[in-house]
């Protein structure tokens, strides 16, 4: 599947070629200038020096063949040895064009002219890399695996970009760096092919997501698959039109269960699919027997995924910070509690998640609204197989007394309905704040300052609405308007105007009048031209 440039790179497509009987073989290799073994002999690395595939011709030590081929090989091999030595996976099968080695060949994908997709309904795609599945061979169970081969970028430049709408770069992550981690997600399609071929492209691609952070945990290109899942959860469900552009944000469940249990874990849910067990199925057989229940594992798994970006805490990822924070499903508009109750139901399918949130006025008028955030998640795993287009409700009542459990000190109390889901609730209190006490700055000077602060009534909350009026000693009127109460840079609560309207004045002493409901405050302010 491939994903739009504007959208997010893509790093790998797994391309099907044919579904013909297995040793039935479909070429589409390109035919290319020149071609060097990789110093294990495991890879054969094609390339050409002119042309639209052109490779940088950079050859620092001399030894005859680009720096750029140099690395692919380089990277290639240490792909299989942290797949096969380190991680324990099966040496995948070798092609039938040189059963000594696999071959990779180093084309345009950033940019047009070059391999590239195009799609008459999506647009352009350009690609880090891409794995083409090719003869099928039969497996024990009555499946099939198969060889492939793989195309990689000819040089990841930043220059590279696809569409014709915006002219994004293609690539996040740029030269060696993209190069490397590449090497590394298309590998492992190689290997999971040797495993088994014809599942959902979903399942491999979290997985070759999965071990690019494994292998290189300080390159963060996977959080930028991790934003598109957490800001829309919704769109991207496994079990969803758009499942395959969700994969590869789904790859920080993959590396929760391996944190818990282990990076054996992956490969033997790898096992078990090559042993003709549905992914889920699979999955579920695996941290059973290892003495879990993944119930209970993937509804534990909801505090992970909140405690990320700024509210990222000890306990969970080791990156949280980096990770951007999951979006709630509600819009702001929809999140503030109204009389008499609140009440919200979302529906999730099989391992999705989603997050709702309330924003509750506090009976405190120095404070922030507090924040109630509802995590949840159905974690029916055998659905996934069976019925994956099943969903259950979960649904959010609020009320501000009566009847339910509390949230945290406040005086609300919610009751939630989630059927066969679970959930996680996070209360956060809100900020006292303070009242700014005088104009800033004051003296106003007209040609330099942009930006007026002014305080508010005692009573004011944060997001109510004042009018402010400017008035002359003699009580004549010379300015007036509209505008929100917010927090300033340092916590307090004020008004902000641009003081660039026509209609503001530019000399003079004047008395400021802030009214907020039936409460008031009076100030002083010069204002020099």
């Amino acid at each position: 599947m491939q994903l739009h440039a504007d959208e997010i790179p893509l790093h790998s497509c797994l391309v099907q070629l044919h579904h013909n009987v297995p040793t039935t073989q479909s070429r589409i290799r390109p035919r290319m200038q020149f071609s060097v073994l990789s110093p294990s002999g495991n890879f054969r690395i094609h390339y050409d020096t002119l042309g639209i595939n052109a490779v940088p011709t950079a050859d620092r030590d001399g030894n005859g063949i680009p720096d750029f081929v140099d690395s692919a090989a380089y990277y290639m091999d240490a792909a299989f040895r942290f797949a096969c030595d380190t991680l324990g996976y099966r040496i995948p099968p070798r092609d039938y064009v040189d059963s000594s080695s696999w071959d990779v060949y180093l084309v345009q994908l950033g940019r047009t002219p070059g391999f590239f997709f195009d799609d008459r309904d999506l647009g352009q795609f350009g690609w880090y890399g891409a794995t083409y599945a090719e003869d099928l061979v039969p497996t024990p169970c009555g499946g099939v695996a198969s060889t492939g081969f793989i195309f990689l970028d000819n040089d990841y430049s930043s220059a590279d970009s696809i569409g014709t709408v915006t002219r994004r770069p293609t690539y996040t992550d740029t030269g060696v760096t993209a190069l490397k981690i590449t090497c590394y997600h298309e590998f492992h399609h190689l290997v999971q092919y040797g495993y088994a071929y014809g599942f959902s492209p979903t399942y491999y691609e979290m997985t070759s997501a999965w071990i690019e952070q494994r292998a290189f945990p300080s390159i963060t290109n996977y959080t930028h698959y991790v934003q598109r899942l957490f800001a829309n959860p919704t769109l991207y469900c496994l079990s969803c039109d758009r499942s395959i552009e969700g994969s590869y944000g789904y790859s920080i469940a993959l590396r929760y269960l391996a944190l818990q249990l282990g990076d054996s874990l992956i490969r033997s849910w790898w096992e078990g699919i090559g042993k003709c067990s549905q992914p889920p199925i699979a999955l579920d057989s695996v941290i059973s027997s290892r003495g879990g229940d993944f119930r209970s594992l993937w509804c534990s798994m909801l505090p992970w995924l909140y405690w990320t970006g700024s509210r990222a805490r000890e306990g969970f990822f080791p990156d949280a910070a980096v990770l951007p924070e999951l979006q709630p499903e509600n819009g702001t508009d929809d999140q503030v509690y109204t009389e008499p109750s609140w009440t919200r139901t979302t529906s999730l399918y099989p391992l999705q998640f989603k997050m709702l949130r309330a924003t509750l006025p506090s009976s405190d008028p120095r404070s922030t609204p507090d924040t109630a955030d509802f995590l949840a998640t159905n974690p029916a795993i055998q659905e996934l197989a069976s019925d994956a287009r099943r969903s259950t409700d979960y649904s959010v009542r609020i009320v501000r007394s009566g009847s339910g459990e509390p949230l945290g000190t406040s005086p609300y109390r919610c009751t939630r309905t989630m059927d066969t889901a679970c959930d996680v609730v996070i209360f956060r209190s809100g900020l006292a704040t303070a009242v700014q006490q005088t104009p800033f700055p004051n003296p106003l000077v007209h040609s330099i300052h942009r930006e007026l602060f002014l305080p508010v009534p005692a009573e004011a909350r944060a997001g109510d609405r004042a009018t402010v009026a400017l008035l002359t000693s003699d009580g004549i009127e010379v300015f007036r308007t509209d505008a929100a109460i917010e927090l300033n840079a340092t916590g307090q609560r004020s008004i902000r105007l641009a003081t660039t309207a026509p209609t503001f004045p530019t000399q003079g002493i004047f008395v400021v009048l802030i009214r907020s409901g039936q409460a008031s405050v009076v100030t002083k302010l010069a204002v020099l031209p």
